[in-house]
């Protein structure tokens, strides 16, 4: 039965004769309904479907980075975030004996024009903060001072991780302090970049490991779920406004730095 929407002139949801109403970003749209469903069910296509629903749950996971970064290019591909996370990312994908294995290093959760940045050093202080060095124009592209580039940690054994608050392309550094459930775990670090008009950068990784381990990618279950955390109060902030005066960043080795020669103190973060 169809559900007509918001007036007589609008579309309609479910079936009607041979149409299917249903509404996409937005916008009604309508398609013949099938006469017949395939669905086989072999071992193989079963595998498959349980392969891509560990792929979807993992975008789940990093839900902050990639309804960050991708929102807008899945947009304009016409499909959701999830979807176009999983579709740029197979090559980092295997089957681990029925397990989704991971190549960490060569994840994506961004998609873009925008030079992007090069993640240097990383380290952890005694107090738990992460510090992380950049390399702000690793292509010598033509690139804004004014980029703000944000940051993205994820801990595979916890399957959680966080979204630390812009810097400036120009700041080359970034700062944040770890909850402590992070302090000792293997973390991969994700920076992307968004300019003024919104568009991004393709992602850098970087990694930190507990101190005497050596680092390890870690397959997830595949009876693994969703697991939900209380987010912090500090929602990610909207992009700053680029200030006057703004330059354009031919060169990776400049040193130019903030009006007070110091950093930042640590980004604020939302945790999931």
């Amino acid at each position: 039965m169809a559900k007509i929407g918001n007036g007589y002139m609008s579309g309609f949801s479910g079936t009607l004769g041979p149409a299917v109403g249903y509404q996409w970003n937005g916008k009604w749209c309508m398609r013949s309904r099938p006469t017949a469903v395939r669905n086989p069910r072999t071992d193989k296509q079963m595998a498959h479907r349980a392969m891509f629903r560990q792929q979807v749950r993992l975008a789940a996971r990093m839900r902050w980075a990639v309804t960050t970064a991708l929102t807008g290019a899945a947009r304009e591909a016409g499909m959701t975030s999830y979807n176009l996370f999983v579709s740029i990312n197979q090559h980092a994908f295997g089957d681990d004996g029925g397990r989704l294995a991971v190549d960490w290093p060569t994840l994506q959760l961004s998609l873009g024009p925008v030079a992007p940045v090069a993640l240097g050093e990383a380290s952890l202080t005694a107090d738990g903060r992460l510090e992380v060095d950049f390399e702000r124009n690793p292509m010598h592209l033509a690139s804004s001072a004014f980029d703000q580039v944000r940051l993205y940690v994820y801990c595979p054994a916890l399957e959680r991780g966080f979204l630390a608050a812009p810097v400036y392309r120009r700041d080359q550094h970034i700062a944040v302090v770890l909850p402590a459930v992070f302090a000792a775990e293997e973390l991969h670090l994700y920076a992307f970049v968004c300019d003024r008009q919104g568009r991004y950068s393709p992602t850098a990784h970087g990694m930190v490991a507990p101190a005497g381990e050596a680092p390890a990618a870690e397959p997830l279950a595949a009876d693994s779920s969703v697991n939900s955390i209380d987010a912090t109060d500090n929602q990610p902030l909207a992009p700053q406004q680029a200030m006057a005066g703004e330059t354009v960043d031919t060169a990776a080795a400049a040193t130019d730095s903030g009006p007070d020669g110091g950093r930042a103190d640590p980004a604020q973060l939302s945790l999931w």
